[in-house]
């Protein structure tokens, strides 16, 4: 990087290896130019009319940026996280933990049978 590139034309140059993957050939054909010319107001045309171009030129100037970044912590309270739902084999002793939402639980595969969910379970004097 030369004393007077700018942050802009340093990540266009950044940019070229990926051009062809990003652009149609004249695209990456004017963003060569613009990078020869070091015309970041090229390089700015060139990003609003090629929205790949745009986000990545974007999403890398953010990246490098020295800026201090500011840090915002989610809205709302916070809260513990409930447990992930309990499955048994009502007729042995397999354990079995959901891990996602919606996840259907398997059969035991000793019982041959649906495994119940722990909290439905009925209690046992």
């Amino acid at each position: 990087m030369t004393d007077d590139e700018t942050d802009l034309h340093k990540a266009a140059r950044i940019v070229l290896p990926h051009v062809d993957e990003l652009l149609d050939a004249a695209a990456a054909q004017r963003l060569r130019a613009a990078l020869d010319a070091a015309d970041d107001d090229a390089i700015v045309r060139l990003a609003e009319s090629a929205p790949a171009v745009g986000d990545w030129l974007a999403d890398y100037l953010d990246a490098t940026s020295s800026e201090l970044r500011a840090y915002d912590p989610l809205a709302g309270d916070a809260q513990p996280v409930a447990p992930s739902a309990v499955f048994r084999c009502p007729v042995g002793t397999l354990v079995w933990y959901r891990r996602f939402t919606g996840e259907i639980p398997p059969r035991c595969p000793t019982h041959d049978v649906d495994l119940v969910r722990a909290e439905d379970e009925p209690s046992v004097p």
